[in-house]
């Protein structure tokens, strides 16, 4: 296990040295430039052929998380992510599901390995295609015994993700009980034999809509932060919030309430302090399993949550950082850091390049992430892609700028310029848009990095995804997670 690097500051306030210390470390850089490989991490000693646990709590967004300065109450996430690699700046390739999972599993970006909504249809979707090499089948060809325990629909076998497990229980209803899937995930584990390596993925849903009801309880002991928030409802979004929030002594409507947006953030944060439960029965339960002591895990999430900051919420509507922005913590034996937290720009297609260099695995012979162990790469713009049954949107980042591109709707209803430009070493929440700024340095940026977002992302003809059916049913459950609603955005 990486030696911990105990906290003795505010996690966000050690968050925030990172980042200076990556600037410092910049500094004779162009910011138009793109990232130099992650060069804090070093590989000290192969671990050979050890087990792997991939666990992704779905929806999660990284500002939430105890350790990374939120209000969520995740003990044991923020105790794992203190005691090995906490990364600061990790994001997902896509703002939902579908997508951001087949990149996390291919190493492909959303627009090659073409896993979306069909164009036109909310009654179809694209699913992987056989084509394609999966981390799962990765490992099964390495001698790995391989097991997946889903709860999102959007991860059902229909759509390709079973690819490469020799066990894949994805529920045919979906439940957001993340502590039973811990112990179904448990179980299995129970069942392997003690010398026999295996891979496995775990794709919790507890911080998912439809979120959790507030207590009373809850709602007295934050009550001083609900009537301090002052951020405007509108009537469209009061009815929203009505049917979004419930309350344990009978739901929202008709109670003395009083709608605000803390109210939002309160239910989504519970969920998560659920995730954090049910991570805490499976670390419980895998500490008795003898493979436990030398298994590497990796705990992240798929994309974040939009908590009505813009106007909206949900997920899969937008490329902000509420919705790229993740959680990522990794316990590699063998790897160290020289920084704590790590300050790198990393993505989930980065996984598997990891995963191969780690383990010394026989990988896909293309694929467009980095390994986070190989400091000698060039530079690159990190890339996040599609916006639901939008997938030319694109967004590229470095540690100074990030530069949208939304083509295919007007972002506001009235905007006419297809770009945003932001300058989020200052401007870290994406407020201040620059895309018509006259600014000379905006300026710069935007010349500089136009053509570089339209060729940020390689042709790629290996994949041709196959059309999967969304029946009553499954179409029922993806509604009940607010999918296929209408964008409101």
């Amino acid at each position: 296990m990486t030696r911990s690097l105990r906290l003795r500051r505010p996690a966000l306030s050690l968050l925030c040295v990172a980042w200076l210390l990556a600037a410092a470390a910049g500094c004779g850089r162009d910011p138009l430039d793109g990232e130099p490989a992650c060069g804090e991490l070093r590989l000290e000693r192969p671990p050979g052929r050890i087990p792997v646990v991939l666990v992704l709590n779905d929806a999660m967004r990284r500002d939430r998380a105890g350790v990374y300065g939120g209000q969520a109450q995740t003990p044991t996430f923020d105790r794992f992510a203190r005691e090995n690699l906490l990364f600061a700046a990790a994001f997902t390739q896509a703002p939902w599901t579908l997508p951001s999972v087949a990149t996390l599993f291919t190493s492909l970006y959303p627009s090659q390995h073409g896993v979306d909504l069909e164009p036109g249809s909310k009654r179809e979707a694209r699913a992987l295609s056989d084509s394609l090499t999966t981390m799962a089948e990765v490992f099964r060809a390495a001698g790995y015994r391989t097991a997946a325990f889903v709860s999102n629909p959007w991860m059902g076998r229909r759509f390709g993700f079973a690819q490469g497990y020799d066990t894949y229980a994805d529920s045919s209803s979906w439940s957001r009980d993340g502590v039973r899937l811990s112990e179904e995930a448990l179980a299995w584990l129970r069942q392997q034999p003690p010398d026999a390596p295996f891979f496995l993925y775990l794709h919790y849903v507890d911080s998912h809509r439809p979120y959790p009801a507030l207590t009373l309880e809850e709602l007295r002991a934050n009550a001083d932060r609900i009537r301090a928030d002052r951020r405007p409802v509108s009537d469209a979004l009061r009815q929203e919030l009505d049917q979004l929030i419930s309350i344990e002594d009978g739901g929202l409507t008709g109670s003395l309430v009083e709608r605000r947006i803390a109210l939002v953030e309160l239910a989504y944060e519970k969920g998560i302090s659920s995730f954090d439960r049910a991570f805490a029965t499976f670390l419980a339960g895998f500490e008795q399993i003898p493979a436990a002591r030398d298994a590497a895990i990796i705990v992240t999430s798929d994309h974040g949550e939009a908590l009505y900051e813009r106007g909206y919420g949900n997920h899969g509507q937008g490329l902000h950082d509420d919705e790229l922005a993740i959680p990522l913590a990794a316990r590699l034996p063998g790897v160290s850091a020289s920084t704590h937290p790590i300050s790198c720009q990393v993505g989930l297609i980065d996984v598997l390049p990891t995963l191969c260099d780690y383990l010394s695995l026989e990988c896909p012979k293309v694929m467009f992430g980095r390994s986070w162990l190989r400091s000698g790469s060039g530079p690159r713009w990190l890339v996040s892609e599609g916006v639901g049954a939008q997938p030319r949107h694109r967004a590229i980042r470095n540690r100074a700028w990030k530069l949208m591109w939304e083509p295919d709707q007007p972002p506001d209803g009235v905007r006419s310029n297809p770009y945003r430009l932001y300058h989020v070493a200052v401007d870290p929440g994406e407020r201040e848009d620059l895309a018509d700024s006259t600014l000379p340095e905006a300026r710069r940026a935007l010349e500089r990095l136009e053509p570089v977002l339209h060729g940020a992302v390689p042709a790629f003809a290996g994949a041709s995804a196959s059309v999967a059916p969304i029946d009553p049913a499954l179409e029922e459950r993806l509604r009940g997670l607010g999918y296929l609603e209408d964008k409101k955005k």
